[in-house]
């Protein structure tokens, strides 16, 4: 496959924050991204960045927004909402602003501060938006599936059967959650432990789960540290992290499939047009004296993208990060949008920058 180096804009932002966020690219992922009109975005915890990979005659523009800890990121035309260290933050897309605040005919679509919720350090994981409107998360402190309203910190929705209170503890790292019509349904846990943080004590790390919260049911166990269940086509894609693997379940039958296996520890995924975008991580030094079979195949791993024919499961094209990058989380599409601007939330452009309902009669 033909590479590109990818160090435009990253030159420039390395030397402020001294932090390599270099890049290489398979050819093929300008063309991609420009032909399905779309950007992804993914989170890096461990570099504290939100990520943003982007077309522009026919190279990868990879922009970069400092947040402290960005977990899960969930996007749709309204809204790109991306969970970070005690808060949740939540952007509204404006594609007119543009004319406000640049000459530039480059930026097609700009993500805006809207609203912040304070909810407190719960370790938040994976997040999405239901069909009703309402924002779920996954809380790994607390162990729970919970709801995220103004009222509260967060509305606990639901827990495994085997947590017996609700305490910050994060007992068995409940991490992943997919949604099916609009509502949770299926998760990830590293154990069925209800001792606090005994997922970190387990010799083997392989005691994952994947859990059916509809009926408390456990479809698959034996999994080495699973993350990012999703609802596709009637079938459950999850991540064996430990093993580079991107399985695929039929919930009804419990048969599942090999759909790939990846030189990464395998977190984050996301579905559009027919491909699957799948992020991986480098293996962290602290890990080194925890069993992961990936560790038994490959001398070293990845951190990076990769899009895959979700049908096939063959590799379409990737990018790799081959500097100080070593840790992705999630993975988000930005649609209809090819070259996207995440405002931060100190712009100076804010000030003046105004939405309002059209009231009528105003007396």
């Amino acid at each position: 496959m033909e590479e590109n180096n990818n160090a435009n804009g990253t030159k420039q932002e390395s030397e402020i924050s001294r932090y390599d966020t270099s890049s290489r690219y398979h050819s093929l992922l300008p063309e991609l991204l420009e032909e399905l009109n779309v950007a992804i975005m993914m989170t890096s915890y461990q570099a504290g960045k939100l990520i943003t990979l982007r077309s522009h005659n026919g190279e990868i523009d990879t922009h970069f927004l400092d947040c402290p800890r960005p977990m899960g990121l969930a996007i749709n035309n309204q809204h790109l909402t991306l969970g970070i260290w005690a808060q949740i933050l939540d952007y509204r897309r404006d594609d007119t602003i543009s004319r406000q605040v640049s000459d530039s005919d480059i930026v097609d679509s700009y993500f805006i501060p809207r609203t912040s919720h304070v909810s407190g350090m719960i370790n938040i994981h994976d997040i999405a938006w239901g069909e009703d409107g309402t924002l779920w998360a996954v809380n790994s402190s607390f162990s729970c599936i919970c709801k995220i309203t103004p009222q509260f910190s967060f509305e606990p929705y639901w827990k495994p059967k085997w947590i017996t209170e609700l305490v910050p503890e994060d007992r068995c790292h409940l991490n992943g959650m997919a949604l099916k019509e609009g509502k949770p349904r299926y998760v990830t846990a590293f154990n069925q432990s209800d001792q606090a943080g005994h997922w970190r004590n387990i010799g083997n790390n392989s005691e994952g789960v994947l859990i059916d919260i509809h009926n408390n049911e456990v479809l698959v166990d034996g999994i080495c540290m699973p993350h990012s269940p999703r609802y596709i086509n009637e079938h459950v894609y999850f991540c064996e992290s430990g093993a580079g693997i991107v399985w695929k379940l039929d919930p009804n039958t419990r048969k599942k499939t090999i759909f790939c296996k990846i030189q990464g520890f395998t977190r984050g995924m996301s579905h559009y047009g027919g491909l699957l975008f799948v992020a991986t991580s480098k293996i962290r030094p602290s890990e080194n004296n925890i069993y992961m079979p990936i560790r038994n195949e490959f001398e070293h791993t990845e951190c990076g993208l990769w899009v895959l024919d979700i049908n096939s499961g063959e590799l379409i094209t990737f990018l790799e990060f081959d500097g100080d990058i070593s840790q992705l989380y999630d993975v988000a599409i930005a649609e209809n949008c090819h070259f996207p601007e995440v405002m931060e939330w100190r712009d100076e452009v804010l000030a003046d920058y105004f939405q309002f309902p059209s009231t009528g009669n105003v007396s």
